[in-house]
């Protein structure tokens, strides 16, 4: 393969699944395809770093920590307004009704 990236440096970064949510098929194809043009980038003579981010803080797992508790609070009988802003999805409520040490 020729040498058209004459060291060079590229950074690659991977899509993270995204951790307030369900793991879909595109999850893994982002991270195949990433993987697959950082591979192609070093044999075209790039110098690559990879990075696959992992969205584990801030304001997604906030939302979903609040929409969890709320939800709880739902299913124990308490009257809640639920707000629009939190996650609408039904495994909010899937998490909760899961057993404990399968969490």
């Amino acid at each position: 393969m020729p040498d058209v990236g004459g060291q060079q440096n590229v950074l690659i970064e991977f899509v993270s699944a995204n951790p307030t949510g369900p793991l879909h098929v595109g999850h893994g194809r982002g991270a195949a395809v990433g993987d697959v043009l950082a591979a192609l980038l070093g044999k075209a003579g790039f110098k690559v770093v990879k990075e696959y981010y992992v969205n584990d803080a801030g304001r997604q797992i906030d939302t979903l920590g609040r929409s969890v508790y709320l939800r709880h609070k739902q299913l124990l009988g308490e009257t809640i307004e639920y707000p629009d802003n939190l996650y609408q999805g039904g495994y909010v409520k899937e998490i909760i009704a899961r057993p404990e040490d399968d969490r």
